[in-house]
C-alpha cells in the first residue's frame, strides 16, 4: 500500500459524509450533513459548488441518465434535484422512532441499502424499541428491513465478487462481514472481522478492486486498510481526529478522497486541528470499483 497526499480542499465542513465520484461529471460529491448542504468539487477546474438541502442529507446515490439523486434524508428516502430543489418522497421512517437515516450505498444489482441510527446513547439500553435498522430499496421501489438492534450504522460496502457485505456499528467498535446472496439480496453468517479501540469509531468505508476495505475512523484520524480477513494491511494518519468517509475517484479510480469533520470540536481542538472538516486527496497504488447507479 502506497499513498501520497496530493491535495487538501479547504471546505471546513461540519460533517463530510457519503463521498462519491461521478465519472461523467468528473467530480466528487459529498454531503455536509449538519449544515444541510450537498457539495460538488471538480478537481480539474478546482471548482466547488454547494447546494442547500431541506433537511439533513445523510447519504445518496446517483441515478442512471439523470441529474436527480436518490437521497437518504434524516426522515426518509427521496429523489432530489440539487439545481431545482425538487423533492419526491419514496419512503418515510415511522414517526414514533427516535432515529434518523445514515450511511447508504448501492449494491451492484441496483439496490440502495441504508442504515439508521440513534443519536441518544441512553436509548441504547433504556428503550429496546428504539433501535436502528438496515433498509433496502429495490429497483421497483419496495423497501425491506434486514438488520435490527443497530446503534449507529456505517461502513457499507461489498466485495468485488458481490458475495460479502461489510458493515460497521460505530459505538460497538466492530466491523462485520456477512455472506451476501446477490440475486436475492439476503444476508447471513454475520461475523466480526475487525475491532477498534474504545473511543475509536469505525465510520465510512469503501472496497478496492483487490477486495480490501478502507475504513475512515473517528477519534484517531486514521484511514485503515483491512484485508478481507480483517488483518491490517496499511493505514493513513491524517492531521485531524475525525475522519468520516472515503471514496476512490479520478480518471483511473486511483485517487482516495477522505472526508473529515469539525463537528463537536471546541475552540481549543479547532486550533489544534485547523484542517478539520477539509477534504484530503491521496494518490494510491490501487484502484476502486465504479459505483452502481440507481435505475428505479
Amino acid at each position: 500500500m502506497k499513498t501520497e497526499l496530493i491535495d487538501i480542499i479547504p471546505t471546513a465542513c461540519g460533517l463530510g459524509e457519503s463521498t462519491l465520484w461521478h465519472r461523467k461529471h468528473r467530480a466528487i460529491y459529498w454531503t455536509d450533513m449538519p449544515n444541510n448542504q450537498l457539495w460538488r468539487y471538480f478537481p480539474q477546474q478546482r471548482r466547488t459548488e454547494v447546494f442547500p438541502t431541506a433537511e439533513n442529507l445523510c447519504s445518496f446515490a446517483f441515478i442512471e441518465n439523470s441529474d436527480w439523486l436518490l437521497c437518504a434524508f434524516q426522515s426518509g428516502l427521496a429523489r432530489f434535484h440539487p439545481e431545482t430543489q425538487e423533492l419526491e418522497w419514496i419512503f418515510r421512517l415511522p414517526k414514533h422512532l427516535k432515529v434518523r437515516l445514515n450511511d447508504g450505498r448501492m449494491d451492484r444489482q441496483g439496490r440502495f441499502w441504508v442504515g439508521s441510527l440513534i443519536d441518544n446513547a441512553e436509548l441504547w439500553t433504556e428503550d429496546p424499541t428504539q433501535r436502528g435498522k438496515l433498509y433496502c430499496l429495490d429497483r421497483q421501489g419496495n423497501v425491506t428491513e434486514h438488520l435490527d438492534d443497530i446503534r449507529i450504522s456505517n461502513g457499507l460496502g461489498w466485495s468485488p465478487d458481490n458475495r460479502t457485505l461489510y458493515f460497521a456499528d460505530s459505538p460497538r467498535y466492530e466491523i462485520y462481514a456477512f455472506d451476501f446472496e446477490p440475486d436475492a439480496g439476503t444476508l447471513s453468517n454475520r461475523r466480526v472481522i475487525a475491532t477498534t479501540e474504545q473511543g475509536i469509531h469505525p465510520d465510512g468505508s469503501t472496497v478496492d478492486s483487490e477486495g480490501y476495505i478502507w475504513n475512515a475512523q473517528w477519534g484517531n484520524g486514521k484511514v485503515v486498510r483491512y484485508a478481507p480477513d480483517g488483518s491490517v494491511a496499511g493505514e493513513i494518519l491524517l492531521p485531524i481526529k475525525q475522519a468520516t468517509c472515503v471514496a476512490f475517484g479520478g480518471e483511473n479510480l486511483d485517487l482516495l478522497f477522505v472526508n473529515t469533520a469539525k463537528f463537536g470540536l471546541n475552540a481549543a481542538a479547532l486550533k489544534e486541528q485547523p484542517k478539520a472538516g477539509h477534504l484530503f486527496v491521496y494518490q494510491t497504488d490501487t484502484r476502486g470499483i465504479p459505483e452502481t447507479r440507481y435505475q428505479g
